[in-house]
């Protein structure tokens, strides 16, 4: 049982009034402040009491339908989802009831993330909940950041009738959910494997080989299956025989790897370069896995965690959720990360690197080493800078200084053949990707 404001200020009151009563030897303020005091202690009484007597009904604590019973009060939580997209919104439904036969004056707060905002409703309640009834609490949260985040628990007070003490628990109810990274439409990436794979039902690579998409009419070549034969262009090209030839089939191995050491945090919260990457690789993942290509990930801090390569919904649900996970600490660099996979990576593989190219000496020697191999290198860089200064937090001059530097970086790595693009924070992905690409 504790105090609360109304009660420690009637305390005061009462310990105010018996000292200046025996200071001025006044009978009626020693009488009010005795009055005061007997009252408190009767209410104080009174309230451990009732919940003595409330909780002696009950010999154990119940679990019931995932609600976690707390002496009388019973508290239920249901929301709309366990996984949902950045930007998305989750309803919580809270429902509370009253096991006692007796009244509850109830302050209940239902804990949420930091990060999210109660858009609709309120997830804190002030009411008088009566015996054996039960209410329920709605609310709307908007989710603005991925992660992995916990609802709860949920805060309970009960007051007594003059709202002069009040008992304070925490029910141990708890629901997780997990925000994925909200991705872009990307209408084409521009980016295929120069040396791809032979695989039923892929997409086409627009290049000549064994397919079911027409690419082009070329003559007659002995040993080319008659059925390939177009009778009607071998009509109109006066006796010359035209087959036709047709798109390969193929699969690419597409690896995105992510910078997601402490610098990629650099900014505000909702704008950096770590929140900008995993939004733009959730993108690209689930482009090049509608296109059929083999999809693998590498997100490196202070170790490297990687997705083997795979294709397919579930391989987009255990990207996405890899993404969702990623938090910017360590400062692994990025040649560590090239050599470690390059052994298992077939030459030729688009890789696309999300980095702020920042604090890292070993970027130029690692770019140079997968184009060595023949590796097609992307990079797009969202640059911690642009997010520094919108914010405030960097002065002209010092931006200009970092920038020049920023450029001078970039057109070496473009000089070793890698496609880069400096990723504005209000550019759309499609055209940071025509960018780099050249396009």
């Amino acid at each position: 049982m504790a105090w609360s404001r109304k009660s420690a200020m009637f305390a005061s009151l009462a310990i105010a009034l018996y000292l200046l009563g025996l200071v001025l030897r006044n009978q009626q303020l020693v009488t009010v402040a005795v009055v005061l005091l007997s009252f408190l202690t009767w209410a104080a009484f009174m309230s451990n009491h009732a919940d003595v007597s409330s909780s002696g009904r009950r010999a154990e604590e119940e679990r019931k339908n995932d609600g976690v019973q707390l002496n009388s009060i019973v508290a239920l939580r249901k929301i709309s989802s366990s996984r949902i997209f950045e930007d998305g919104e989750i309803e919580v439904t809270l429902r509370l009831q009253n096991k006692s036969n007796l009244p509850k004056i109830v302050e209940v707060r239902d804990r949420v993330p930091e990060v999210m905002r109660v858009k609709k409703g309120a997830n804190y309640v002030l009411m008088e909940l009566g015996p054996q009834r039960e209410t329920t609490i709605r609310y709307t949260i908007e989710t603005p950041l991925r992660g992995f985040y916990t609802i709860g628990p949920v805060c309970i007070r009960i007051q007594d009738a003059f709202g002069l003490f009040h008992n304070e628990r925490e029910v141990n109810l708890y629901d997780d959910f997990l925000v994925f990274p909200k991705m872009e439409d990307i209408k084409d990436a521009l980016i295929k494997s120069r040396v791809p794979k032979i695989f039923t039902g892929a997409v086409n690579i627009r290049n000549p080989g064994e397919g079911s998409n027409f690419y082009n009419l070329r003559e007659y070549i002995p040993g080319d299956p008659m059925k390939k034969v177009n009778w009607a262009a071998t009509a109109r090209s006066g006796g010359k025989m035209m087959v036709n030839e047709y798109e390969r089939d193929a699969v690419s191995d597409i690896i995105i790897i992510i910078d997601s050491r402490s610098v990629s945090e650099t900014g505000p919260v909702s704008r950096n370069s770590l929140v900008y990457s995993t939004r733009a690789a959730a993108s690209l993942s689930q482009y090049f896995l509608s296109r059929r290509d083999s999809v693998g990930l590498v997100v490196y801090s202070d170790e490297i965690v990687s997705v083997d390569r795979d294709t397919g919904k579930k391989q987009l649900y255990v990207l996405l959720t890899k993404l969702a996970g990623a938090i910017a600490k360590g400062n692994t660099p990025l040649k560590v990360v090239t050599n470690r996979i390059m052994p298992h990576i077939n030459r030729g593989s688009p890789i696309i690197i999300l980095s702020p190219l920042e604090d890292d000496s070993t970027i130029v020697d690692a770019v140079r080493d997968l184009r060595a191999r023949n590796f097609d290198v992307t990079v797009l860089s969202p640059s911690s800078l642009e997010f520094e200064f919108d914010a405030k937090r960097l002065d002209r001059t010092g931006y200009e200084v970092l920038k020049t530097e920023r450029d001078i970086l970039m057109s070496e790595l473009r000089g070793l053949g890698a496609f880069v693009m400096d990723w504005e924070p209000d550019m759309m992905l499609n055209t940071a990707l025509a960018g780099a690409r050249g396009f």
